[in-house]
């Protein structure tokens, strides 16, 4: 009867750790280097799933806290792309006073909460969202020495777009980088941000010519729901 060639398979494969079978009866020699080296396969085999198991685990955490850094970064990106459009062509004090005060909506909390996570993420990554808690802070620390404007005196001469760009392309930045490392395509906000600078103008020039005049409270109240 001829041999299957999976039963020749299977003969050469057993020939290769002894020539007879079944080992240790009738004379038939175990060769003990053989299955030494399948032993040392097994395990090595064994030691490289384990190794990878916690390097698998560490990039499913990383993408997660950059799903995370991503989603809050895409709504504070809406508030600082309205502001910056308001303040472009800022008139009146109260275009520049809103512009300013809905840029309050850019907090560096959301992220600074994702530091201790910053080392299982790529380096570049945790680069852009340390610039963006930065240059949020530091328009903070700037909006605190800017005093609110009352209705019909004029623009102030500060650059308030300039600064309002600077961490708007900082954002944008560090949303690229995520949506590189997360491979999700970049989303068009332009319309987006549109309908709320719209909101803003129409809120910036009510303020203007309200009666009795709107003081900084009752401004902020009704941009960010909140007073001082």
């Amino acid at each position: 009867m001829t041999a299957s060639p999976q039963g020749d398979w299977k003969m050469s494969w057993l020939n290769a750790l002894s020539t007879c079978w079944t080992p240790g009866q009738g004379g038939c020699v175990v060769w003990w280097d053989a299955w030494a080296a399948v032993g040392t396969i097994c395990a090595t085999m064994a030691a490289v799933c384990l190794g990878l198991a916690p390097m698998v685990a560490r990039r499913q955490h990383a993408k997660a806290v950059a799903r995370i850094a991503n989603i809050r970064l895409g709504i504070q990106l809406l508030h600082i792309g309205a502001s910056c459009a308001l303040a472009k062509n800022a008139t009146t004090a109260s275009d520049h006073n809103v512009a300013r005060i809905n840029a309050e909506h850019c907090d560096s909390k959301p992220f600074s909460e994702l530091i201790p996570y910053f080392d299982v993420l790529p380096a570049k990554l945790s680069n852009a969202i340390g610039l963006c808690i930065a240059d949020i802070e530091t328009m903070h620390s700037l909006f605190a020495k800017v005093s609110f404007r009352a209705a019909g005196t004029g623009a102030p001469n500060a650059d308030l777009f300039g600064l309002l760009n600077q961490v708007d392309a900082t954002m944008w930045r560090a949303r690229r980088e995520l949506n590189s490392y997360l491979s999700a395509k970049d989303k068009d906000v332009t319309a987006e941000i549109g309908v709320m600078a719209t909101s803003l103008v129409h809120l910036a020039q009510a303020a203007e010519v309200a009666s009795p005049a709107w003081d900084e409270d009752f401004t902020r109240l009704r941009i960010l729901g909140r007073r001082t």
